[in-house]
């Protein structure tokens, strides 16, 4: 356990570092959120794929093939479909002006209204979202201290790991601004796929080569090996049937990295367009093969489990502290540490970013003062989920992923409608009511009619550009 501690210490260090290496050239707002411009794009990319996979890919990713197959790597095959369209169809227009945010792009088309309710519902989304994720990250620090022998209750053990790891990454995204938290990503991502790497070479090792062999003829006879979904069910769940699973993963794709800031500001941080396209085609193939990285975990984890009752959403943070000898367990939790801390600056620096710019915050707060403030605002919305997760149906995964899933569709929508060469029907005030009236009508369509999370995205969509249509269908008539 000391070597542990010692790990985990020195990692905190490195980290610091970084922090306050680049603390020096963060004074103006173009370096602060931009770095002006001058990091390499394979740099930005990796900060990219560091960024949004976040704890809930380490921890909840494995979960999936645990209790399933890998039928999630068909919303990964949307994923890099929707980047493509991403990149081919909406980056050639951020990068046409000297726009910081990309909710100003909008703004200059439609005016200051549908800016700021972009914003805010981005802010809102953020910080729900990502309260859950800063909520994952926490739970392996909570069982290393409980098994260190601390006597103290289990949600005042992830309240005090909430605070330690809130307080680390608050530091060095206030202090070093995008350029320390770009390459901080980076040093993480390699963090965690080595520690994702090292777990599935330990869990074959404690199996055994001969028995694993015979375990994967088996895990293929139960159909866990399974990738594509070709039954529709008449009744069920159908997240993953193939055309709503790809479909629904594309869409999502568009949302996350065509309007969602905190993304999309590591495309628009490359110095011009075929690098913005470079970063956003290359991350959707990196994240597909982690994510295959991450699946076979847990079909791994399912032979060892096998006939063990486990939580199949803590049962990889189950592995990572029982069965980790030491310091390789500090190595783990320093990987799930990196993958919830690159997601968290990065959320960081955008909610600031988009009040800098998008509200007009600047005039009266550095970005250091608005980076402290969101970053306590995400550590109170990481409590969140303490209230709901022994209630919620679905895996945390796909909570967070329902929570995105609200607002990404409208939000495509207003910058397809930007894209437009088209005047709106109606004016930018109007046009903000349609925008959050989609969100509620898409909220209410998915829980009343208990729509799978593929499907929310393209029904949110449809709705704006739907009412937009019709306005402009009226008017005419």
């Amino acid at each position: 356990m000391i070597w542990d501690l010692f790990v985990l210490i020195f990692y905190f260090l490195v980290v610091f570092y970084f922090g306050f290496h680049f603390a020096k050239n963060t004074q103006k707002e173009d370096d602060f959120y931009l770095a002006k411009k001058e990091i390499h794009w394979v740099f930005l990319l990796l900060s990219l794929v560091a960024t949004e996979t976040s704890s809930l890919t380490f921890l909840s990713i494995p979960s999936l093939s645990y209790k399933g197959d890998f039928r999630f790597l068909e919303i990964a095959i949307g994923y890099i479909f929707g980047r493509t369209i991403v990149a081919l169809f909406l980056l050639p227009s951020y990068f046409s002006g000297n726009t910081i945010s990309v909710y100003e792009y909008v703004g200059n088309r439609f005016g200051k209204s549908p800016q700021k309710t972009l914003s805010f519902v981005f802010t809102i989304s953020r910080l729900l979202g990502d309260g859950i994720r800063l909520y994952v990250s926490s739970l392996p620090i909570a069982f290393l201290m409980e098994r260190m022998g601390i006597s103290i209750s289990p949600e005042i053990l992830g309240i005090i790991a909430l605070s330690i790891l809130s307080f680390v990454t608050i530091i060095y995204s206030v202090f070093g601004g995008f350029r320390a938290i770009v390459f901080t990503d980076v040093l993480q991502w390699i963090i965690y796929i080595f520690g994702g790497i090292f777990a599935l070479g330990l869990i074959v090792n404690q199996i055994g080569t001969t028995t694993l062999l015979e375990q994967i003829q088996h895990l293929e006879t139960l159909g866990k090996w399974k990738v594509f979904v070709f039954d529709y069910n008449q009744t069920g769940d159908n997240s993953y049937f193939i055309l709503f699973a790809i479909i629904g993963g594309a869409f999502i794709s568009i949302g996350s990295h065509g309007t969602d800031l905190m993304l999309v500001q590591r495309v628009i941080a490359t110095k011009n367009l075929v690098s913005g396209q470079k970063i956003l085609i290359g991350s959707g193939i990196v994240v597909f093969f982690q994510f295959l990285l991450f699946l076979c975990i847990g079909s791994l984890l399912y032979v060892f489990y096998e006939g063990k009752s486990i939580p199949p959403d803590k049962v990889f943070s189950h592995f990572i502290i029982s069965e980790v000898p030491s310091p390789f367990l500090g190595i783990l939790v320093a990987a799930i540490l990196a993958s919830a801390m690159s997601t968290l600056s990065s959320t960081i620096n955008s909610l600031s970013l988009t009040w800098a710019r998008d509200w007009e915050m600047d005039k009266w707060f550095s970005p250091r003062i608005l980076s402290l403030f969101f970053g306590v605002l995400l550590f109170f919305a990481s409590l969140i989920p303490y209230f709901l997760v022994e209630t919620w149906e679905k895996g945390i995964l796909e909570m967070g992923l329902t929570i995105f899933s609200y607002t990404l569709g409208p939000s495509i929508a207003v910058f397809f409608l930007a894209k437009d060469k088209q005047n709106l029907p109606i004016s930018g005030f109007v046009f903000s009511l349609f925008f959050l009236f989609s969100i509620v009508i898409t909220v209410a369509i998915g829980i009343g009619w208990k729509l799978s999370f593929t499907l929310l995205v393209p029904i949110g969509f449809g709705c704006l550009y739907g009412l937009v249509s019709l306005s402009r269908f009226l008017k005419k008539n």
